[in-house]
């Protein structure tokens, strides 16, 4: 699509959108979570799951958390406000550097290829002043099949046996949709990310629809809106 024409989609997709109200919260939320619902009224690719992602850390009271792929830094909102509640480190890495900066005295930002940082991650680990093993992983880099599933072999060994894991862009679509109606602009990575979760997984879903099940030692919850979520809460002992 040349540049005139992604203009002009954009436009309609903007004015499609406006017509749409946003969403109503009316649980009795913490102030971390109020604070995050504000922050994801600007529609993005990623505002359907800032509010889920900050549930599921704190589902973990996770002492370590590492987020791969950070962009502007709208997971490392969400991240680092669960990350304060728990005293946790939170540890983001990305390749490009990023506009977001946090106070918290736990929050590291490395510039650095996800892979080639995952082999020296234990010794990062002692230097700074943590254990290793990681209660919470986040992953949301390339998109692409081949990087996601050495990904998945570089940090897995990593994910404390409770731990949960969870990736970004497993729906993505040139046109997606978000819980609200509204839409937004994305690309087709040839399935990549899901194709490489559900290989790992051994299973297989369509990934268009929401999915819950069991899967090679996981609890896996598939949301398919806004280029879609899959979280998978590995169960201690399996």
């Amino acid at each position: 699509m040349n540049k005139a024409l992604t203009l002009v989609a954009k436009g309609i997709l903007g004015a499609y959108n406006f017509l749409i109200p946003g969403e109503k919260y009316t649980e009795n939320d913490d102030a971390e979570l109020t604070e995050i619902r504000q922050f994801a009224r600007k529609r993005t690719d990623i505002s359907d799951h800032l509010a889920t992602l900050y549930k599921e850390a704190l589902a973990v009271q996770p002492k370590v958390i590492v987020e791969l792929g950070v962009r502007t830094g709208a997971s490392t909102f969400a991240l680092s406000r669960a990350a304060e509640k728990t005293d946790a480190w939170l540890i983001s890495l990305d390749m490009e550097p990023t506009v977001f900066h946090s106070d918290y005295e736990k929050w590291r930002f490395i510039l650095a290829d996800d892979i080639e940082f995952a082999k020296f991650f234990p010794e990062f680990a002692d230097k700074t002043g943590f254990d290793p093993p990681i209660d919470f992983l986040f992953i949301d880099t390339s998109h692409t099949y081949d990087h996601t599933r050495t990904e998945i072999e570089a940090w897995l060994p990593y994910l404390g046996p409770a731990g949960t894991m969870i990736f970004h862009d497993t729906n993505m679509k040139t046109i997606f949709r978000r819980k609200d109606g509204s839409l937004g602009g994305g690309w087709n990575n040839k399935r990549g990310v899901i194709r490489a979760v559900q290989e790992f997984l051994q299973a297989d879903w369509d990934e268009s629809h929401e999915y819950q099940g069991m899967h090679n030692g996981f609890s896996v919850h598939h949301i398919p809106t806004c280029s879609g979520l899959t979280i998978l809460r590995q169960k201690s002992g399996a």
